[in-house]
């Protein structure tokens, strides 16, 4: 099933009832129609009778397709193990006062790094450099990210300490979703501009995903993306994060009221 979803609000959360009669595997996935690789959602969840799908899209699109469909049965047309009712629409409201975490620098990235991550997939990315209109904020584009001798590395981020510059592998950054693409440029940006100790890998995912959650991001796509990274790269560190990432994002409201009291 195909659906054209029309922008009504800046910020704007898509809800489609669902109800199937066995355990069936559904995939949902928004993206944009014109831009490849220019992907909002993209969750394949094991339903069972009545449910939903809640779909966030910060900075919607002036349209976005929706695609539903059993995964076991592909787009098969009138495809009777699950049933949908019409999709609706209405704005993404926040859970709490994102103005406690909020500073002028994650308001400037904010719009500097909206526009990229929905431009990542067109974009030139052969050395490619773009700054924000302020000049306070880089993004060294590049196909794949290089060691010192050379040796292409699988890392898709990384910053500069010093030049707080952000370095992007096109190769690895389209992959992701457009709010997942976004999450790690958030933890990038907390390295060097929100942590107390720079180096704390820990700290800065705690950042990114106050920042992330609080512009009104998706929960899913920020589990998405933190899985497909770690599972390129599998340490004890890592999976700490994953553990530390997915219990902050439980308690969410309760540790965002700690943090702003």
């Amino acid at each position: 099933m195909l659906f054209e979803i029309p922008r009504q609000y800046e910020n704007q959360e898509i809800i489609i009832p669902i109800r199937t009669r066995e355990k069936e595997r559904i995939v949902c996935r928004v993206y944009h129609p014109n831009k490849p690789n220019t992907v909002y959602f993209d969750v394949a969840p094991v339903i069972h009778g009545e449910d939903k799908f809640v779909i966030k899209v910060p900075k919607m699109p002036e349209n976005v397709i929706l695609e539903i469909f059993n995964e076991k049965n592909g787009h098969a047309q009138n495809d009777p193990s699950f049933q949908i009712k019409n999709p609706k629409w209405v704005p993404i409201r926040q859970s709490f006062a994102i103005t406690g975490i909020m500073d002028p620098n994650v308001n400037r990235f904010a719009k500097f790094l909206d526009e990229f991550a929905e431009n990542a997939a067109i974009l030139s990315a052969r050395n490619s450099i773009y700054r924000s209109p302020d000049g306070r904020f880089q993004i060294d584009y590049k196909d794949v990210i290089r060691d010192d001798s050379g040796k292409e590395l699988s890392t898709p981020l990384r910053v500069n300490g010093k030049t707080r510059i952000i370095e992007i592998a096109k190769k690895y950054y389209t992959g992701y979703t457009v709010p997942g693409r976004k999450m790690w440029a958030w933890h990038e940006f907390a390295h060097v501009w929100k942590n107390r100790n720079p180096s704390d890998e820990l700290e800065a995912d705690k950042h990114a995903i106050m920042i992330y959650l609080g512009f009104g991001n998706p929960i899913a796509e920020a589990y998405n993306v933190v899985l497909k990274v770690f599972k390129n790269t599998p340490s004890d560190l890592n999976k700490q994060r994953y553990l530390a990432l997915n219990q902050y994002i439980k308690n969410f409201n309760k540790e965002m009221t700690k943090q702003l009291s």
